[in-house]
C-alpha cells in the first residue's frame, strides 16, 4: 500500500508539472493564429491563469523602430469577448521648478584717496572666529533640506490610454509601430461576475497574451 502511494504520488508530480509546462506556453501555442506579416517571437510574451471577473496587467518595452503585434487568446470557458487594453507611461510635470532670482550685492564707497582702506583699519581683532563649531551638522536640519528639494521640479506617472479592443469590436489582436521607446501596460479583463459559492464550478482558465515585433520597413522614396 505505502508503495502504491509513492508511485501515485510521482505520477500526480508529473502530472502536475507537464500542465504547469503547457500553460507556460499556452500563448504561443494558441494566440499565433493571424495570417499578417510575419513576425518574431518576443520573450515578452506571458501566460496567466485567471478567473472571471478579473482584471491582470503586465509591463512591456516597446523598442524605436520597430513594428509590434500583440495578441490575445484564452481558453472557451472564459468567454468569447476578453477585453485588452494598451496604456503608456508617462511622467507629468506637477510642480515646477522656481525661478531663481539673481542676487544683487550693492556697494557703496567713497571716490576719495585710497588712505581709507589702509592695513592699519583691519586688525585680527575685527574678524570672527569662523570655528568648526559654528557649522555643526544640527544646523542642517530636515526643514532646511526639504525647502531646497522643494524647489526642483516635481512629476508623477500616469496611464493614458492608446487601444481599447472593446472599442474595436473585440479584436483579438493590434499591431502598431513603435516611434521612439515607449513603456507601455497590458491589461487583461476577463468578463463575468466572480463566484462566490464555496463550491465553485471550473471557472478559472489560461489566457495568453503573444507579442511579436519585426524591423519597420521604410517608407516612402
Amino acid at each position: 500500500m505505502r508503495q502504491f502511494i509513492i508511485l501515485f504520488g510521482i505520477v500526480l508530480t508529473g502530472l502536475t508539472a507537464q500542465a504547469q509546462t503547457e500553460f507556460s506556453y499556452y500563448h504561443k501555442k494558441n494566440c499565433s493564429d493571424n495570417d499578417g506579416v510575419f513576425m518574431k517571437y518576443d520573450s515578452q510574451s506571458k501566460s496567466a491563469i485567471m478567473a472571471k471577473g478579473k482584471v491582470s496587467e503586465f509591463h512591456l518595452v516597446a523598442y524605436n523602430g520597430q513594428d509590434y503585434r500583440v495578441s490575445v487568446c484564452n481558453e472557451e470557458n472564459l468567454g468569447g469577448e476578453v477585453q485588452f487594453k494598451i496604456y503608456e507611461k508617462q511622467k507629468v510635470l506637477i510642480k515646477p521648478k522656481a525661478e531663481e532670482v539673481p542676487f544683487v550685492q550693492e556697494t557703496t564707497y567713497d571716490e576719495g584717496s585710497t588712505d581709507d582702506y589702509s592695513e592699519d583699519d583691519y586688525s585680527e581683532d575685527d574678524y570672527e572666529d569662523y570655528s568648526e563649531d559654528i557649522y555643526s551638522e544640527d544646523l542642517y536640519s530636515e526643514e532646511s533640506a526639504t525647502s531646497i528639494g522643494s524647489n526642483r521640479p516635481q512629476f508623477k506617472l500616469v496611464k493614458e490610454l492608446l487601444y481599447d479592443n472593446s472599442q474595436d469590436t473585440y479584436s483579438r489582436y493590434i499591431e502598431f509601430t513603435a516611434e521612439g521607446s515607449m513603456s507601455l501596460i497590458v491589461e487583461v479583463t476577463v468578463p463575468g461576475e466572480e463566484s462566490k459559492m464555496k463550491l465553485k464550478v471550473r471557472e478559472t482558465g489560461c489566457v495568453g497574451v503573444l507579442v511579436e515585433h519585426i524591423k519597420s520597413q521604410k517608407t516612402g522614396f
